[in-house]
């Protein structure tokens, strides 16, 4: 890893907000040499005060990273440890020149409003990203089901709504720890990889049957799956963990109306695993960054030329 971190040498790199796992990944590439500023992270404690960037360190900034709960609109960016709500805005707008921009994602009003010299890469579309922070997410999914249920997992009836990474990546937890688990799909191609698998498999249109007798629903789909008319036929010790991002798939609303535990859980990596979050975030970005290096020399070239 060393070697890898030695081929980033000499790039100015911002860090713009974050959470536990972007401290992580800010603490292994200072040890390693590398030159990281962060911007966000006032409160986080006993950050020295040259940890934080200045006017100098924007401006010279070769490579910006945006957490990958992505920006928001108003161009808002999750930061844990921000003294304040943080805008990202006023700072991508900072490097004088041609620089790499890593965000999750960035809100459809706020597209046309990036910088041209913004080299933008949108790591929620990362394959490796997704199928490594499924890890951590499925553990902490399972942590905290475990802390809030009266019962064991081990014999349980678990439902989990979505086969894509981070459903599978559950899936197969669930069943090591010996739950009994039906995946719910859309498509007859997920509900072929469930028997792969070894699931029990219902399509969306049975879910109110099968919410009767579940345990545990696990949703990790982003769109309104569990309604006020399926919460209503869910059994009510029934425990909801949803893993989308927000506002998730779940009405809350009528599932406190219903009586049933429902928690809307999504960045568990960053709380539940953040050093190996931020591992797999060093991982992903300094590969993302080594693809994208030719933009980096060419800064450096044009600054060696002024």
């Amino acid at each position: 890893m060393v070697k890898k971190l030695s081929l980033l040498q000499g790039l100015n790199i911002v860090i713009l907000g974050g959470d536990r796992r972007e401290t992580e990944l800010f603490r292994c590439w200072s040890n390693a040499g590398l030159t990281v500023k962060l911007v966000g992270f006032e409160r986080y404690p006993g950050l020295e005060q040259k940890a934080i960037a200045a006017q100098e360190d924007l401006q010279e900034a070769e490579v910006m990273i945006v957490p990958l709960s992505g920006i928001k609109k108003g161009g808002m960016a999750g930061a844990l440890f921000a003294a304040e709500p943080l805008c990202v805005m006023p700072y991508i707008i900072q490097p004088a020149r041609r620089y790499l921009l890593l965000a999750g994602s960035v809100h459809p009003e706020l597209q046309g409003a990036l910088p041209e010299k913004a080299e933008i890469v949108l790591t929620e579309e990362d394959t490796e990203l997704a199928l490594l922070n499924a890890i951590p997410t499925a553990e902490g999914a399972i942590q905290k089901a475990m802390e809030l249920s009266e019962i064991t997992l081990h014999g349980s009836s678990a439902l989990v709504l979505g086969l894509g990474r981070c459903g599978a990546t559950l899936a197969r937890a669930l069943q090591g720890i010996g739950a009994l688990v039906t995946a719910v799909v859309r498509s007859h191609a997920a509900a072929a990889l469930a028997a792969t698998m070894h699931l029990n498999v219902v399509f969306f249109e049975e879910m109110p049957r099968a919410v009767k007798s579940a345990d545990f629903i696990f949703n990790t789909v982003p769109a309104p799956v569990l309604t006020a008319d399926v919460l209503k036929e869910t059994n009510p010790d029934c425990l909801v963990i949803d893993l989308a991002a927000a506002p998730g798939g779940t009405d809350f609303t009528a599932a406190q109306q219903s009586g049933l535990t429902a928690l809307l859980l999504p960045g568990l990596p960053g709380a539940v695993a953040p050093r190996s979050a931020g591992r797999i975030l060093d991982r992903v970005y300094r590969r993302i960054i080594m693809e994208k290096l030719t933009v980096c020399k060419t800064l450096r070239e044009e600054k060696e030329d002024c």
